[in-house]
């Protein structure tokens, strides 16, 4: 007689068993007290009896914290006594703890996705104000979590390999900051400028606030060290014109507009001396000439001059006169393409034009006298063309009477900038303080609506610049006039506080324009395939938890391209930005939840709206057999290609119509003992 014997499982292939879900659905229902938050509105004990009779439902209890050490090994120990294998935990919400729950299941063997979070806090305790009401509301909510929970699937984690370099986008002081950071630890970087020179608004100032520090003297350590850093390849006078990819793995095209000048310029000079044509200096605001051929300023890096192709005149003095022979009119445009795991965005901001509001005058006939504080602190700087004396562009006088104008171009719903750029008031009280102890005689006067100086010695700063006569007058200017007799300017306000109207005489006015985004910002989003915001400036992931982050994964943001900033918060979130975007270089891979789209090609009808939905650009058309694909790395399973489709045929993993169907019939029914069997 031959004996049969019964071959069991091995305990691995009933591990992964578990961890795949291909197991019947068993699943534990754990209700959250959250101290009083849900308990004094919500019957606990009432849902978590109603739980037990609802269908695969093997286990069900509740605790004071579930998020806790002892409440997670309450969920750990029903996943081993009770054959657990889907887990629904009813607390708060799915950002805030879902993480912590899938953890702990993925720590017994499960797959993290195996992991439903009900928030009954926010979405129930919080906002119904009857205990019987709260009480049912949550029993249908915990029902729809776990009719959602039977359908879930495990999720693959994929591991990809990353590129170990990164691209830094701009260099100006947040740039540079990320681009030094970056290559401290080893990580190759690529730093592309649009300007010919590296440094950004901060080699323009005059004083930075609050501790009146030179700029020149802070940032020339930073420019000098990323220009000789072995392991950062700048690129200036350049854009990026297109980026494919994901991250880990990104393709960069760079277009190099050619400075008509050889890399052996010695910078002597002589090139500019003997030049004919001057146009208005950008670097200086526009205060002063620069010639065709030029270095925008003395430290500048590179050192190397620029041809600006549109003023030259093709004399070809500067060609015949350079000893170094290094003038080359024959340089063309260039494109160089690379690759790199991450990228950092760092393109800054422009300053609002004031031409926009008539009523200020700004760049108009008979009102040179009207200025931005950027070119008042060009006029200021050391090595000005006014020798660092405020001098009026009309005459060439001291003024007397100065009256700066604060908000112009924001907090305007006029010229459409809602928003506070925050940093104006600080700007103005720096430059009022510094006229007030060069001339103390002067008359110096602010029109604000709101000062704003948040941040340490700033408001210590404001009260000095009081003590030392500054005026500040509550109101927004509503015109700049010319006196008819004496033809000096006037601004035309009302003190709010003391409900005056004022004509306030004025030799020179200054305009403390908004930080806006760069004129250059279009093309570059649509480069990166980043969102901006309703202001214009690149979107952050969130505005609180990741304010370093931007829509698509990979791509991280750094100073005023984000919003307005100072220098200290610029260089705060560069490091941070910089320290993000190393990581996965670093590491040397990035791991991926394979939480993305399947396409259904029956159903498919390639009429490409979820191509137009899709954000983060990661759906095409593949060009080889027609067919809608996704890129599983660049997907950030928002969802919106599956609302797009007309037939269906686009659905996201656990996040199927079907199953989104199962859950929606708890919410609309009235819940009763037994439950809704929804096979």
């Amino acid at each position: 007689m031959t004996e049969t014997i019964k071959e069991e499982p091995s305990t691995r292939d009933e591990s992964e068993k578990k961890a795949s879900g291909r197991e019947k659905p068993r699943i534990g229902v754990f209700i959250c007290h959250c101290g009083h938050n849900i308990a004094d509105k919500v019957n606990v004990d009432k849902v978590t009896e109603f739980a037990k009779t609802l269908p695969n439902v093997e286990h069900a209890e509740n605790y004071m914290f579930m998020c806790s050490k002892p409440g997670t090994e309450i969920i750990k120990k029903a996943i081993h006594e009770k054959g657990i294998n889907r887990t629904v935990v009813a607390s708060c919400s799915r950002t805030q703890h879902g993480p912590t729950f899938a953890r702990t299941i993925e720590e017994e063997g499960l797959n993290r996705h195996l992991h439903e979070q009900v928030n009954i806090r926010e979405w129930c305790s919080w906002v119904t104000k009857d205990k019987n009401d709260a009480t049912e509301k949550a029993k249908q909510m915990v029902e729809a979590g776990v009719n959602r929970s039977r359908k879930l699937e495990p999720i693959e984690t994929r591991k990809i390999s990353t590129t170990p370099a990164a691209l830094v986008v701009g260099g100006g002081i947040a740039g540079l900051r990320a681009a030094s950071d970056l290559a401290a630890i080893g990580v190759k970087t690529y730093l592309v400028e649009k300007e010919p020179t590296i440094g950004g608004h901060m080699t323009q100032l005059n004083k930075t606030f609050p501790t009146q520090e030179c700029p020149q003297c802070s940032i020339s350590p930073l420019t000098n060290g990323v220009a000789n850093n072995k392991n950062i390849i700048l690129f200036t006078n350049a854009q990026v014109k297109t980026v494919e990819g994901s991250i880990g793995n990104f393709k960069i095209e760079v277009e190099l507009t050619p400075r008509y000048v050889k890399d052996n310029c010695t910078s002597c000079g002589d090139c500019s001396k003997s030049c004919p044509v001057e146009v208005p200096s950008e670097w200086d605001s526009g205060m002063s000439m620069r010639k065709a051929i030029y270095k925008p300023f003395a430290q500048a890096i590179p050192a190397t001059y620029v041809r600006d192709k549109k003023a030259c005149i093709e004399c070809m003095t500067c060609v015949n006169i350079c000893p170094a022979k290094a003038v080359d009119f024959s340089q063309k445009r260039e494109t160089r393409t690379f690759e790199v795991g991450t990228i950092i965005v760092a393109a800054g901001y422009d300053e609002y034009d004031p031409s926009e509001i008539s009523a200020y005058h700004y760049h108009q006939a008979g009102y040179e006298d009207v200025i931005t504080q950027l070119q008042l602190e060009r006029m200021l700087v050391a090595g000005s063309i006014t020798n660092s004396q405020l001098l009026r562009p009309s005459d060439g006088k001291i003024p007397k009477r100065v009256t700066m104008i604060q908000c112009v171009g924001s907090r305007n719903d006029q010229v459409g900038n809602k928003y506070c750029t925050g940093v104006c008031c600080m700007f103005a009280i720096k430059n009022a303080t510094i006229l007030k102890d060069s001339y103390p005689s002067m008359d110096v006067a602010i029109c604000y609506i709101d000062i704003r100086t948040p941040g340490l010695n700033s408001e210590e700063f404001y009260k000095k610049a009081q003590e030392k006569g500054v005026k500040f007058i509550r109101g927004r200017p509503g015109e700049i006039q010319r006196d008819p007799i004496t033809g000096n300017l006037q601004v035309i306000v009302e003190d709010t506080l003391s409900m005056t109207p004022l004509k306030l005489k004025s030799d020179l006015v200054v305009l403390s324009a908004a930080m806006v985004p760069p004129k250059t910002i279009g093309n570059l989003g649509s480069a990166l395939h980043v969102l901006r915001d309703k202001t214009g400036f690149l979107k952050e992931f969130h505005i609180k938890m990741n304010p370093v982050k931007s829509s698509k994964d990979g791509i991280f943001l750094a100073g005023a391209i984000q919003g307005p900033k100072d220098i200290p918060q610029s260089v705060a979130q560069a490091g941070a930005a910089a320290s993000l975007a190393a990581a996965p270089l670093v590491r040397g891979f990035i791991e991926k939840e394979m939480l993305v789209p399947r396409i259904d090609y029956d159903l498919c009808v390639h009429c490409g709206l979820c191509i137009s939905a899709c954000s983060p650009v990661a759906i095409y058309q593949d060009a080889a057999d027609g067919k809608i694909k996704v890129n599983d790395i660049a997907c950030k399973a928002c969802g919106l290609c599956q609302a797009a489709c007309p037939t269906g045929a686009i659905q996201l993993k656990n996040f199927q119509e079907d199953q989104l169907h199962d859950e929606i019939v708890a919410l609309a029914e009235t819940p009763k003992e037994g439950g809704h069997v929804h096979e």
